[in-house]
């Protein structure tokens, strides 16, 4: 369980790294353009792509990007030592699902974005029930 969860962390970690420097030096609508296009060639989906981005939206995107990045680099920190920073799991599970939350809210509020989009809402709204399930389970064994 340890490992699944240190892999969990480690997989998320350079996810959010590798994409904040993404939005940070290409910007917002590159890089989710190339992530629809993946999305869109490994599905076949052959809906609208975003489109453009509002400037203010990238300019906003780059910001909280150096904050995703940040994030990531918490989650690798916590991976390389994880038995003594086990108590950051539940953190960052907490903080990954309210992303999650944000995503679903706004679907509601302003419609359906992007299938690519839904898939990262799912992930970030299931994948924290299965990091807390992963660290409890540790929790346990170094308890016994």
């Amino acid at each position: 369980m340890l490992l699944a969860l240190r892999l969990c962390l480690v997989i998320l970690g350079v996810s959010a790294v590798a994409i904040a420097l993404s939005i940070l030096l290409l910007g917002a609508a590159a890089t989710a353009g190339m992530a629809e296009a993946l999305f869109d060639a490994a599905t076949g989906w052959r809906g609208p792509s975003t489109g453009a981005w509002p400037a203010a939206m990238d300019n906003e995107l780059r910001f909280y990007a150096a904050l995703w990045g940040a994030y990531g680099s918490l989650m690798l920190w916590t991976a390389r030592d994880l038995p003594a920073r086990l108590a950051q799991v539940p953190w960052l599970a907490g903080v990954f699902f309210a992303g999650g939350v944000g995503r679903l809210l706004s679907r509601l509020s302003v419609g359906a974005p992007h299938p690519f989009f839904t898939l990262l809402m799912a992930i970030e709204l299931l994948l924290p029930a299965l990091m807390l399930t992963l660290w409890l389970g540790v929790r346990r064994r170094a308890a016994a």
